[in-house]
C-alpha cells in the first residue's frame, strides 16, 4: 500500500458543476491506486485554503479540480514547499491546462498523468506574485500562474465571468460588448526598478504561460520556467482594429500587428495617471486588487505534477529576449468563481 497522502481540493461551482463530478471521480481513481486522499474542499476559497494549510505539511501533493482560479489557489497553498501541485482541469477557460498540454474535462486521463508524474523527477515552474500598491491599508498579496490582466482584457474578463456561455465563445461575446464604450487607458509603468514612463494602451497583460481567453496564444513562445514574465501591450489601435485583433490571436497572426509589443520582465509596477479612474485587475480568471499594482516573478515557486511541454521549457529552448524600451512601451484570461 502506498504511503502517499494527497489533498484534494475541488471547486464545486466551476463549469456549472462539472468540476464537482470530476472531483468525485478523481478521488475514487486515486484511492483505487492506493493513495490516501483527504478532501479539503470547502464552500469558499478561503475555507478551502485554510483547511489545506492546516494539513499541508503532511501531504505529498495537492490536487486541485476546477478552472484557472482554482489552480492559482492551489499554487498559493503549495508555494515554496515540497508539496507538489496536481491539476484536474475542469473549468471554463482552462488556459493553464492548455499551456501545459494537460487533459481537459477528462478526470481519468488527468489522474493517469498525475500518477505518472508522482514517480518522475520534480518539475518546478514560475509564478506571478501580485501585490497591491495602494497608499492606504495593508498590501494584498496573491499568486497567479497564468496572467495578470490590467486593461481592456481585465474589463472583458469581468464581463466574461458574469456570462453563461462556455470558453472562448463567452470571451468573444464579452469583447464585443465591452468595445462599445472602451477607450485606451492612461498608464504609468515601471519595469524592473527603472524610471516610470507613461503609456496609453488598450491592452496590458503580464503573462507567464502566454495563453488566455479560452485558448488564445497571446505569447506563443512564453516559457513557464525561465525566470521571466512577458509584459504585453497593445497601443495606437482603433476600436475596429481591436475587434479584429482577437480572432488573429487564435490563429497566431497577431504578433505582426502594429502596436503589439512584448517585453521580458521580472518585476513591474502599474498605475493610472488619472486619479479619478478606477480599474480592478484580474488574474487567472479571478478579480484581484485595484490599480496601482506591483507584480514580480517567483522563479520555480511551484512544484507541478506535470511534464513541461518540450517547446515551452527553458531547458529546451528559450524565448528571444526583448529588452525593455520606454519608447515602445510595454492582454486576457477567463475562469470560474475561484
Amino acid at each position: 500500500m502506498s504511503r502517499l497522502r494527497v489533498g484534494l481540493l475541488t471547486n464545486s461551482s466551476a463549469a456549472s458543476g462539472t468540476a464537482h463530478r470530476a472531483g468525485r471521480q478523481a478521488a475514487h481513481l486515486l484511492r483505487i491506486a492506493g493513495i490516501s486522499v483527504v478532501d479539503l474542499s470547502g464552500p469558499t476559497a478561503a475555507i478551502a485554503k485554510a483547511r489545506a494549510l492546516e494539513v499541508r505539511d503532511s501531504l505529498t501533493a495537492l490536487v486541485v479540480v476546477g478552472g484557472d482560479g482554482t489552480i492559482a489557489l492551489g499554487a498559493e497553498i503549495v508555494e515554496s514547499t515540497p508539496v507538489r501541485l496536481g491539476v484536474v482541469a475542469a473549468g471554463s477557460g482552462n488556459d493553464f491546462a492548455r499551456a501545459m498540454d494537460l487533459p481537459i474535462n477528462d478526470a481519468p486521463e488527468s489522474v493517469r498523468g498525475l500518477l505518472h508524474a508522482m514517480s518522475r523527477p520534480v518539475v518546478a515552474i514560475d509564478a506571478i506574485e501580485i501585490t497591491s500598491a495602494l497608499p492606504e491599508g495593508p498590501p494584498l498579496r496573491s499568486l497567479a500562474l497564468g496572467n495578470l490582466n490590467m486593461g481592456f482584457d481585465a474589463l472583458v474578463n469581468a464581463r466574461a465571468n458574469r456570462a453563461t456561455r462556455p470558453g472562448s465563445t463567452r470571451y468573444t461575446l464579452s469583447v464585443l460588448q465591452e468595445l462599445r464604450r472602451f477607450a485606451p487607458l492612461p498608464y504609468t509603468i515601471s519595469v524592473d526598478g527603472g524610471e516610470a514612463f507613461d503609456l496609453d494602451a488598450s491592452m496590458l497583460t503580464l503573462t507567464n504561460t502566454g495563453v488566455m481567453g479560452g485558448g488564445m496564444r497571446l505569447v506563443p513562445d512564453a516559457l513557464v520556467d525561465d525566470g521571466y514574465l512577458s509584459l504585453v501591450s497593445l497601443t495606437g489601435i482603433e476600436r475596429g482594429e481591436l475587434l479584429r485583433f482577437f480572432p488573429r490571436v487564435f490563429r497566431g497572426a497577431h504578433v505582426s500587428v502594429q502596436g503589439f509589443d512584448v517585453r521580458r520582465v521580472r518585476e513591474i509596477t502599474v498605475g493610472l495617471r488619472d486619479e479619478e479612474m478606477s480599474l480592478r485587475t484580474y488574474a487567472d480568471g479571478d478579480a484581484r486588487t485595484l490599480l496601482p499594482v506591483s507584480a514580480r516573478i517567483l522563479p520555480g515557486a511551484v512544484r507541478i505534477l506535470a511534464e513541461i511541454p518540450a517547446q515551452r521549457s527553458a531547458g529546451l529552448g528559450a524565448a528571444p529576449d526583448i529588452a525593455p524600451d520606454a519608447e515602445s512601451g510595454p492582454g486576457p484570461a477567463v475562469g470560474g468563481p475561484w
